[in-house]
């Protein structure tokens, strides 16, 4: 009984509220909430049980707003509160708050002795009593505005949970004197589904923080077998003809559906299992295509604005991608509750943006003629706006942010065509970044330094950079970004303090775009860069050279580890290196580049003209092909008549690529499986000739999963028949061969030669 007076004291729930402050943005957050709880808080709760427990959060909610017409509103609520309820114990400590807080000692001792009573009651009634105020605190902590970080907000989850828990317990206990439990089993499914959606914000929460994904089994088996439990028994009882129950049902089948979309791969851990009650046939459909689960919610409640938003978002996200399907299901949300509804706002945005980035990915991939529908960006923009105004998160701010950015410059030439525009984008990123955890944001700092890049203002472009790599340099699109700047802003400012780039950011900047150019996954992109910006590289080395800085070694490895396009430029490698090989004998400090000339480089430089040199695997004794070719049997004769010749014989002056061809080259007797392998790991690239033979041929499909063993820039998709693409290779863009001879050989040697050393 003490346990419960303590957690019960006056202004219990006020002190729960995750950031109590007077500044104005907290201000406005809490009014926001305050006046979008005041619209829902019937519609919202059909049942009944939990409008208690939101009435005492919109109490709270004015209870902490500074104004003195706000702190006589909490009173006058909470004193209607006591009218229909007199027994709540947290309406009784509310009212202790609100008259202590008016030093109104006389009301706040009244309405305190009121409550001592009530907790020191031992009857059949205090018991619900009891429970029904813990579980009104759950509710308070886990749905009320969120707090500054994921770690905060991950502990407030754990803490309802708690309070859930044990009021569930004390619900359930039976009474002496009737031998039966005080809360009734409709009321204990409701706080069940709060419950389940309070696991569900810890699991989504916990995915965002450091810890190991095998402590998130627990809490995430938790809520699916929860969210099952509530859907049998409203399922039951809609059945007898309680149509409240719908809602309920249908949120659960939403948030079900809403768990399984969002941890993909957390479900594919070789150390995780589905929990027992998904292979219940009312859950097997579900289990195996999770978007099942949103069709059941929309049927059983087809005005669930919710569904339709969790079905949009799920949607969305990268391994369904379907935005098509998202905005049918958002524009429905929206229909259904056009204000208030910032996550299907929030989607649709989303939405508008991916698909008009997919657009642009293939236009600019000359897979289509078609330039990307900037009426998409205008829609996007939109929706962003009411995100805004609705107290947006870094990830969204940071995508309106990238919205107008988009609008701000063409996507033919990527020139600016609207600075207003860019300046918009600006804007919102600079709030994001002012918004808790924006500042570590690598993605925000990114798009912001694309912004000040257009609008020319390249030292804030270059302190963003740097930033985004600081947050996330392993993040793909933040080192893309700054490879595609880097060689650019020394063409700009120079390399040194004096030409304007403070000298620590050019040590740092070639440090940390070494190190990301020289893992695998960047290797596609260090050697256009070093290509198309070789100028600027030798620049920097000879800076580097001439002032014997051993910071500078990152960017003289850069030089010698990739080839060039042109004679002179292998000549100046040529020449770099013999100048590293005099200063070894005064300075260790060029100990990691190679001691002599690489061969490949005397042997190229011996060559008028580069497409006329050998090809790797003729220089490389560790590779024995230059490309490996997978193929369906029903395509060998095309393959080993038309596309050998045109790699091993080509016309003179063409580079002779030594290829692999299973029927021709295998060893006989050898395991072909073993012999597939080999031939792929030692082959410099993989050619898939793709035809609807070819994508239904097990065998080739094991070559396609030993290819993706290599980095992505060695496969080589080769359409030769029209046919639906394997999933594990949709994203590669492709050699079209569809159309028929004359076929594009060029760009297929390009990319060969491009690579080939």
């Amino acid at each position: 009984m003490a346990t419960i007076s303590k957690m019960c004291q006056p202004g219990f729930l006020h002190l729960q509220l995750s950031a109590v402050d007077s500044a104005p943005a907290f201000i406005k957050k809490i009014k926001h909430h305050r006046d979008e709880l005041k619209v829902d808080i019937y519609s919202k709760y059909p049942s009944g049980y939990e409008v208690n427990a939101a009435q005492n959060l919109l109490g709270v909610y004015t209870l902490v707003l500074p104004d003195l017409d706000d702190q006589i509103e909490a009173r006058t609520h909470f004193e209607d509160m006591h009218k229909n309820m007199p027994e709540s114990l947290n309406t009784l400590a509310h009212l202790c708050q609100v008259y202590k807080d008016m030093h109104r000692n006389k009301e706040e001792m009244k309405f305190a002795e009121m409550l001592d009573i009530l907790l020191q009651e031992n009857s059949d009634s205090s018991q619900l009593r009891k429970a029904r105020c813990l579980a009104e605190q759950g509710y308070a902590i886990a749905f009320e505005i969120h707090a500054k970080d994921n770690a905060s907000n991950a502990r407030r989850y754990k803490k309802a949970v708690g309070f859930f828990k044990r009021a569930l317990t004390l619900g359930q206990k039976l009474e002496p004197s009737t031998k039966l439990s005080p809360m009734t089993d409709d009321e204990q499914m409701v706080w069940k589904h709060y419950l389940a959606m309070t696991y569900n914000r810890l699991d989504n929460i916990q995915k965002e923080i450091p810890i190991p994904t095998e402590d998130r089994f627990e809490t995430y088996n938790t809520g699916l077998l929860l969210f099952c439990e509530v859907i049998c028994f409203f399922n039951n009882i809609r059945s007898q003809g309680y149509e409240w129950a719908k809602v309920y049902e249908s949120r659960s089948w939403a948030n079900l559906g809403h768990m399984l979309t969002r941890n993909e791969k957390f479900l594919a851990h070789e150390k995780y299992c589905l929990p027992d009650c998904l292979n219940q046939n009312i859950f097997q459909k579900v289990r195996d295509n999770p978007f099942v689960a949103f069709e059941i919610a929309i049927k059983v409640d087809d005005t669930n604005f919710m569904a339709y938003s969790r079905a949009g978002c799920a949607y969305n996200r990268a391994n369904y991608a379907d935005y098509e399907k998202a905005l049918k299901m958002l524009n429905r949300s929206i229909e259904l509750k056009p204000t208030s509804n910032w996550l299907a706002y929030s989607a649709r945005m989303n939405a508008y943006l991916f698909l008009y980035e997919k657009q642009l990915k293939q236009f600019s991939n000359q897979d289509s003629v078609k330039p990307p529908d900037r009426v998409l960006l205008n829609k996007a923009a939109e929706d962003g706006k009411h995100c805004h105004s609705n107290d947006s998160s870094v990830i969204d701010l940071t995508r309106v942010g990238r919205i107008f950015y988009l609008l701000g410059v063409d996507p033919q030439s990527n020139e600016v065509i609207d600075e207003g525009n860019l300046h918009n984008a600006v804007d919102y990123l600079k709030v994001a970044l002012r918004r808790p955890g924006g500042f570590e944001s690598a993605s925000t700092h990114s798009c912001l330094a694309s912004c000040l890049w257009k609008l020319q203002k390249f030292k804030g472009a270059l302190a963003h950079l740097l930033k985004a790599v600081e947050c996330a340099s392993a993040n793909d699109d933040d080192a893309k970004l700054l490879i595609k700047y880097l060689f650019e802003s020394y063409t700009k400012l120079g390399t040194s303090s004096d030409d304007g780039v403070p000298e620590s950011y050019s040590m740092f900047i070639l440090n940390v775009c070494y190190k990301e150019l020289r893992s695998d996954e960047f290797q596609s992109e260090l050697k256009p860069f070093t290509q198309n910006y070789a100028n600027e590289l030798f620049l920097i080395c000879d800076f580097g050279l001439k002032s014997k800085c051993a910071e500078y070694v990152s960017v003289i490895e850069i030089i010698t580890a990739v080839p060039f396009q042109t004679k002179q430029d292998l000549q100046r490698v040529s020449d770099i290196l013999q100048q590293i090989a005099e200063m070894r004998q005064t300075t260790t400090e060029y100990n990691s580049i190679p001691s002599s000339i690489p061969a490949y480089i005397e042997n190229l430089v011996t060559y008028p003209q580069l497409p006329k040199g050998p090809s790797k695997a003729s220089l490389d004794s560790s590779v024995d092909y230059d490309v490996y070719v997978s193929y369906s049997s029903n395509d060998c004769d095309w393959v080993t008549r038309i596309l050998r010749s045109h790699l091993e014989d080509p016309e003179p002056g063409r580079i002779k690529f030594k290829t692999c061809l299973p029927d021709r080259d295998f060893q006989l007797g050898k395991s072909i499986f073993k012999s597939r392998v080999h031939s792929i790991e030692k082959s410099c690239h993989v050619l898939l000739i793709l035809t609807p033979e070819y994508v239904s041929d097990k065998l080739c499909q094991y070559e396609i999963d030993q290819a993706l063993t290599k980095p992505r820039d060695s496969i080589i998709p080769l359409l030769l028949h029209k046919c639906k693409l394997p999933k594990t290779i949709s994203q590669l863009a492709a050699l079209d061969f569809t159309s028929g001879p004359p076929y594009d050989w060029d760009r297929l040697r390009k990319h060969l030669q491009m690579n080939y050393l």
